[in-house]
């Protein structure tokens, strides 16, 4: 596939890549993100690829089927865990560990 470098936030020219798509999430303002509600184009870290994007998990805070949901928030919290490993042999980029933790605060502060 062809790609191109192109210029970040801090003037560097990088190439797309796991490494520069984790740096991207790493220096993203995630705290100011409400519900993790961000884009992640030129982070401002040095290594940030400047056209990045998350993929989003949409959930009802009070389920009609709390037996299903409760499966589906089993399956996130293992892919935020022990799945973070698998993820570059599967084409995805694992997620900062500061990132996954304040995840998991969210989702045990506001999913039930």
């Amino acid at each position: 596939m062809k790609y191109a470098l192109i210029q970040n936030h801090a003037g560097r020219f990088v190439p797309p890549s796991a490494a520069s798509f984790q740096a991207a999430a790493a220096t993203a303002d995630w705290s100011h993100a409400q519900d993790f509600n961000l884009v992640m184009t030129n982070a401002p870290g040095p290594n940030a690829y400047p056209i990045a994007a998350s993929t989003f998990v949409l959930m009802y805070k009070t389920p009609k089927d709390r037996a299903r949901s409760a499966s589906a928030l089993k399956f996130f919290r293992w892919s935020l865990g022990r799945g973070q490993k698998q993820a570059l042999a599967l084409d995805y980029v694992p997620l900062p560990a500061p990132l996954v933790k304040r995840i998991d605060g969210y989702i045990t502060q506001n999913i039930r």
